[in-house]
């Protein structure tokens, strides 16, 4: 029987580079304002120049507002960058997550 303490123990192990605080930011912005690539180069580069950044991209002082994902935070994985959060590995008959469906239901 598969308990709920094994898929927690089953988490990815976080990796251990720093995201680039520029790309990071420049991926995200371009999302949000695909039109105005050189709105995002001036904001992206002001942004990461600050040096009391707790994002836990390259040149934070920490990771305290970082984003966690779907098993950061309190699970143990930390700071990872957007979109590269990932689920459990093991396998839960009836929960695909890399279906459409299951993609969906996690918010991808």
């Amino acid at each position: 029987a598969i308990t709920f303490a094994s898929i927690l123990s089953s988490s990815p192990t976080p990796a251990m580079a720093v995201a680039d605080c520029f790309q990071d930011c420049l991926k995200n912005c371009k999302k949000v304002a695909p039109k105005d690539p050189d709105y995002c180069v001036a904001n992206c580069q002001e942004y990461c120049e600050q040096d009391d950044r707790t994002d836990g991209l390259s040149g934070s002082i920490s990771a305290e507002s970082g984003e966690v994902g779907l098993l950061g935070g309190t699970f143990g994985q930390g700071t990872v960058p957007q979109g590269e959060d990932r689920p459990p590995t093991i396998k839960i008959p009836g929960l695909d997550f890399t279906s459409a469906s299951g993609k969906k239901l996690i918010g991808y």
